[in-house]
């Protein structure tokens, strides 16, 4: 039995009947009389339990506009305690509010909709001087229909969401969902985002095991965020972080942000951490290939006024043949939510991984070093924590502050030379506050501090330390106007550079001291944005982006005269329409257009560290532009569900005062896949590809470039559902069906067909 959880509201007040007492409740209880109940059969997490609010009060007569719905739908709390959301309703003509005012609880039991409901069904009824008024909630288009796999874009609630970016960039925002994470069988959050539109994935064997990019932008990669704390560095969790901890993951594909990072560069990743609402606990297990191993265990649940999610998870992989490629790896997750006053929420998440992994050798035409020099970690040890706190000072502001703290250790290992510890640290603070100042108009002020230092140095840099401190603040107004909604903000950021790097530059007599920055203000940077979205009517809505700012050249990066490149201006460019049809799903077109100008573009050279390239870099022009489709369908009655999404981009860059394409980004990026569901019954097909483009990365000196990517691969997976409510499943699967051996960076191709299988189990 699903257990309630309790919203408690702590303000009603109403127009509907002067005299009359207000109690929300899921499952009607025995009231007396002279009681109007409201019944709530919501769609997903309360977001259409204020849909539903907004929907009766219009079409009751009562509001004339739409109605301030302010505060936390929080899903913990007691019957009849002052905590939860408050609904304030318009004034009378007369300016004096005609009210009464009740402490009340809604039991929500997480009942679904179900697939033939289109419009929230309003039923009122008089029996015993007493109303039910039953308000069904609708689910998002493609949320619709027998276990559905998508979830759609949250409503824009920049009162709940202060670190929403501008609703220009919603057709730039994909998100997956945690039913969509758990239908992909996806271990990491890396798997979990490879059919993402735009998604291109670089999979190699050294201590960056993965990249992963969107629209082709890199050098550097996207940023990640988690909970709203924004890391510096996360590549080591990225590709080994349990994807079972996670409700959602938020790609903003655009490099237009303004609040989510110090100074966008390439998008950003933000992992929204599940929140239990109800008690559960799942289990997934998998085996495979190369005697590879997942297991993930989570258990969660909700309490008077908070909620609790403790998870566990392993990965292991002998890796391929002699490659050098096992891997093993444990990771733990917590997470507490607490409601401490009616105004103050709290939560609190820890995350740590240990393990051990290897690096892959090489296969030619890659350089001799890396086909034969055998290195490790181990152990690699990883630890954060994030603390939030989100206090409601009134009805028309709110304050939300996000700590957090990251360790991260590892022992590298190499046959020949001396053990080296890579450590790395870093912490930051973050405060925004929202202010309502109509009910059409929010202000959102944000500021940022992150600090980073590695005292042994990592990756190319070890033995050589690093310390750097950034700074920002944004300032955020959104307006709407009817249809319209209009965004407009500013971001200012700065880093200060106490020490970072060096290295020697093989067959260079200029030493260490030549790549080393010590105690150092960067240029200040300046970002302004422009957004906004016009609800075109019926399904359609048109949205557009312009961003124009300063982007910094990453600490590390070098030109080939071993200096640092210079400050990049960009601009850039989103335009898109979306479609949404209950009866469909949702389509969305959309543009993009960036012009970079003193771009750091990585150049085909290299120098040599450690007998290892390194990349060089040069400041030159660049532009990039494309159009991406995305189709995600409901679950149709037949059983059916599709997804499809595509890329086609072009990239230039300016060489000797002329503009050539860039080789080594792909044109063209595609993803999809079918979903039949019959009965206890699923078949799915899934699909990607990636263009061609060449580079000379991991080559021997002097080396012509070779051709990558030009590849599509097809997974497929048969799941058998089990249970009264098939909730458990068990499945077999094989990615790679053609035996493709493809390759995506020079010298480490796939490992062609891969099969597998699994159990996934829910109590």
């Amino acid at each position: 039995m699903i257990m309630p959880i309790l919203y408690s509201l702590r303000e009603v007040i109403h127009h509907l009947s002067p005299s009359a007492t207000f109690s929300f409740r899921m499952n009607p209880l025995v009231v007396g009389a002279d009681v109007r109940r409201l019944k709530f059969v919501p769609g997903r997490d309360g977001y259409e339990i204020r849909a539903s609010l907004r929907r009766l009060l219009r079409g009751s007569g009562v509001a004339r506009r739409e109605t301030n719905f302010r505060g936390s739908l929080s899903p913990f709390g007691g019957r009849g305690q002052d905590e939860g959301a408050r609904v304030v309703y318009p004034k009378h003509s007369s300016g004096k509010h005609n009210c009464g005012v009740a402490l009340a609880a809604l039991v929500f039991g997480g009942l679904a909709l179900s697939s033939g409901a289109a419009e929230p069904n309003i039923n009122a009824s008089q029996t015993n001087r007493e109303e039910v008024i039953t308000i069904l909630g609708e689910k998002p288009a493609v949320e619709q229909g027998d276990k559905s796999i998508f979830t759609a874009l949250p409503p824009r609630d920049l009162w709940q969401r202060p670190l929403t970016e501008s609703p220009g960039l919603e057709t730039a925002t994909t998100i997956i969902g945690r039913q969509e994470i758990e239908w992909l069988n996806s271990y990491s959050i890396m798997d979990a985002m490879k059919y993402a539109p735009g998604a291109w994935t670089e999979a190699r064997g050294r201590k960056e095991k993965q990249l992963f990019s969107l629209r082709g932008q890199r050098y550097p990669y996207p940023g990640y965020l988690v909970d709203g704390a924004w890391f510096r560095d996360f590549t080591e969790a990225s590709f080994f972080m349990n994807a079972a901890f996670v409700e959602r993951l938020e790609l903003t594909r655009s490099s237009g942000d303004l609040l989510l990072s110090p100074g966008g560069q390439a998008g950003n990743i933000n992992i929204v951490p599940h929140t239990y609402l109800q008690p559960e606990t799942h289990y997934h297990a998998e085996y495979g290939r190369f005697n590879t191993t997942i297991n993930q265990f989570g258990h969660g649940g909700a309490f008077a006024r908070g909620s609790y999610g403790l998870g566990l998870g392993h990965h292991h992989s002998d890796g391929p043949g002699d490659k050098n490629g096992r891997e093993n790896v444990m990771d733990a997750y917590g997470r507490l939510l607490f409601q401490a006053t009616p105004r103050l929420q709290l939560s609190l998440i820890g995350y740590a991984m240990r393990g051990d992994r290897e690096f892959q050798l090489a296969d030619p035409p890659a350089m001799a070093t890396l086909r034969q020099r055998r290195e490790s970690y181990d152990p690699m040890t990883y630890y954060f924590l994030i603390g939030k706190a989100r206090y409601e000072v009134d009805d028309r502001a709110a304050t939300e502050a996000v700590m957090h703290y990251a360790n991260r250790r590892n022992l590298h290992h190499q046959e020949g030379a001396a053990d080296r510890l890579e450590k790395d640290t870093e912490c930051g603070l973050r405060l925004t506050q929202s202010l309502n100042l109509s009910e059409n108009n929010n202000l959102r002020f944000s500021g940022m501090y992150n600090h980073w230092e590695t005292p042994t140095g990592k990756r190319f840099y070890v033995g050589n330390r690093g310390d750097l401190d950034t700074f920002a603040a944004t300032v955020a107004d959104e307006h709407k106007f009817g249809r319209l909604t209009l965004n407009a903000g500013y971001r200012f950021s700065q880093t200060y550079i106490g020490e970072f790097g060096g290295f020697h530059v093989e067959g260079s007599t200029a030493g260490i001291a030549a790549v080393k920055v010590r105690n150092e203000w960067e240029d200040p940077l300046h970002t302004l944005g422009l957004g906004g979205k016009f609800e075109l009517g019926g399904p359609l809505s048109l949205h557009a982006n312009f961003t124009w700012g300063q982007i910094a050249s990453q600490p590390g990066m070098l030109t080939a005269a071993l200096e640092r490149p210079a400050t990049e201006t960009r601009w850039k460019y989103d335009l898109g329409v979306k479609a949404v049809w209950p009866q469909f799903g949702e389509v969305v077109l959309s543009g993009f257009f960036v012009a970079q100008k003193d771009a750091p573009l990585p150049k085909n050279a290299s120098v040599l560290v450690n007998g290892v390239p390194f990349v060089l870099y040069e400041n030159s022009d660049a532009q990039n532009l494309g159009v991406e489709l995305d189709i995600r369908t409901r679950r149709f009655d037949s059983g059916l569900q599709v997804f499809a999404n595509g890329v086609l981009m072009t990239t230039r860059r300016e060489v000797n005062g002329r503009w050539r394409d860039d080789p080594e980004v792909p044109d063209v990026l595609l993803g999809g896949g079918i979903s039949y569901l019959l009965r206890r019954w699923e078949v799915v097909l899934l699909a990607r590809h990636v263009g061609l483009y060449e580079n000379d990365r991991f080559l021997p000196a002097g080396a012509r470039p070779v051709d990558l990517g030009d590849y599509l691969e097809i997974n497929a997976v048969l799941n058998y559902y089990l249970g009264k409510k098939r909730q458990h499943r068990i499945y077999l699967g094989a990615d790679n069906l053609t035996n493709e051996k493809y390759s995506t960076v020079v010298g480490y191709p796939s490992q062609g067909l891969f099969l597998k299988g699994g159990l996934s189990l829910k109590f």
